[in-house]
């Protein structure tokens, strides 16, 4: 074979391809062009100005969740660890823009006991339960857990307390046994132009006080029951629950419209609670009153973690 052969057509000149020319061109400015804009996007978001933004968090102990990614996290009901808390937000706050202005609301958390007497996953059984109780005048409430219903009786802010009840809720349900509702701190930050946010958070921590109070006063005067001392309580309550629902409807940051929605729908159920004891005030009816308080602060557990998911 000649070499003309083995070598015929190396050395022609390639013919130029237009249309592929212009497709790796546009390609190209393609990816500059996204990754100046990436670029100049970031440095507007790391300077942007946080004194007009309203950042919310739950301090949390267990939840996953990257703090830059939600509005929320939860931390502990520890006291320690709350200040801790405040601490480190009001550090961070300042790292991030000293000048915003930004500033820490607290709303405390709760430890409360309750004694539970069984889990149902159906409403027969647990209709039951219920009917047992009322019949021995035994407050009562039922709790929702990932899907199963927790039914509980007596409350109060001390361990002890539900000690001593316990032994009495044993002859009627063996497998009764105290436990604990752990609500965790809420923390709010804000800057001066939501100032109405540490309003919220002062009547939140309020309005816990007011349950604090009523169930100690509940559990220290079976004997000595005062309507109008109870009454008198239920009042002070609806004017903490009319001062923060003034509050939050000053809420107009689209972003909290959730946190907002649910806070009023929290304040509404608890006013039907006070409502519906004041329908049936007397002393007889102490155990129902018991029996509001535990629905209130179980709903408030729910609200808190409706924020936790959102």
């Amino acid at each position: 074979m000649s070499n003309k052969k083995i070598y015929k057509g190396l050395n022609k000149r390639r013919k130029f391809h237009f249309r592929k020319f212009i497709t790796t061109v546009l390609c190209m400015a393609l990816i500059i062009g996204y990754a100046y804009k990436k670029i100049e996007v970031d440095g507007v978001l790391k300077n942007f100005n946080l004194s007009k933004k309203i950042s919310f968090v739950v301090d949390k102990a267990c939840f996953w969740k990257n703090l830059d990614l939600q509005a929320f996290k939860l931390n502990s009901t520890d006291a320690k660890k709350s200040d801790k808390l405040l601490e480190q937000s009001e550090k961070e706050t300042e790292s991030k823009n000293s000048s915003s202005n930004s500033k820490v609301a607290i709303v405390e958390g709760i430890d409360v006991y309750l004694i539970q007497v069984g889990s149902f996953d159906n409403e027969a059984d647990l209709n039951k339960i219920e009917a047992k109780l009322e019949q021995n005048k035994m407050p009562n409430s039922t709790l929702k857990i990932d899907g199963v219903n927790k039914s509980q009786t007596y409350i109060s802010f001390k361990e002890e307390d539900m000690r001593q009840k316990l032994p009495t809720v044993k002859n009627l349900f063996n497998d009764a046994f105290v436990t604990k509702l752990e609500i965790p701190v809420l923390s709010l930050e804000y800057t001066d132009e939501y100032s109405y946010i540490k309003n919220i958070s002062d009547y939140m921590n309020s309005l816990l006080k007011s349950y604090e109070e009523e169930a100690n006063y509940l559990n220290e005067n079976k004997s000595n029951f005062d309507i109008e001392k109870y009454q008198t309580m239920m009042n002070e309550r609806k004017e903490i629950l009319n001062k923060l629902d003034n509050e939050v409807k000053k809420i107009d940051y689209k972003e909290l419209d959730y946190f907002k929605n649910n806070l009023l729908s929290y304040t509404s159920q608890i006013k039907d609670n006070i409502s519906n004891s004041e329908k049936i005030i007397s002393s007889h009816n102490l155990y129902k009153y018991e029996s509001f308080l535990i629905s209130s602060i179980q709903m408030y557990y729910e609200f808190i973690n409706q924020i936790k998911t959102a």
